[in-house]
């Protein structure tokens, strides 16, 4: 089943190309499940224009690799249903979820109910992130932008997302994925 988003104009963020790069230095990105029309950040990439819906296929089996790691950039309106794929992703063998999305740290549903309960690491980005558009900087959104890692997050991963902003390591609980 294909879902059909009612995206605004200020709903599909594209990562800058450089915080790609910095993350692809440190990872491997085995697959992007929202990848944009005008984005390839993983080997494979799942967009809806193509019929792909990245909400509704097995990341894992999607790649031909053992620990995938998944790049997440969803359309902020609907971060709360990506959010809850990551973590059932990471339950079916996903080994890493970089996850994009606003740094609302007091939203109850998406924020306390998925970053701060199964997250590993958080990266609140300094200032303002310039996204793109149509290839091009387009402006910033009128939010901070947030970084979270779900699952391994190797030590170079660790020093890029340091160079982008305050990172934070989750203290495990008993709530948190195993």
């Amino acid at each position: 089943m294909v879902r059909h988003y009612d995206l605004s104009d200020k709903d599909d963020w594209i990562t800058p190309p450089e915080l790609i790069d910095d993350i692809q230095r440190a990872v491997t990105i085995d697959i992007d499940p929202c990848a944009h029309e005008q984005t390839s950040h993983g080997t494979v990439n799942l967009r809806l224009e193509d019929g792909d819906d990245g909400l509704e296929a097995d990341w894992v089996d999607e790649t031909d690799v053992d620990n995938p790691v998944a790049y997440v950039n969803p359309p902020f309106s609907y971060k709360t249903e990506w959010l809850q794929k990551v973590v059932e992703e990471r339950q079916n063998g996903l080994q890493t979820a970089i996850v994009v999305t606003p740094d609302g740290t007091d939203v109850i549903s998406w924020y306390h109910g998925y970053i701060a309960k199964h997250s590993t690491v958080q990266c609140f980005c300094k200032g303002r992130v310039s996204y793109v558009e149509d290839g091009e900087k387009a402006g910033s959104p009128t939010f901070g932008t947030m970084i979270t890692v779900f699952g391994d997050c190797p030590p170079e991963l660790l020093d890029v997302l340091n160079e982008w902003g305050q990172v934070v390591k989750t203290i495990e609980s008993a709530d948190a994925i195993a």
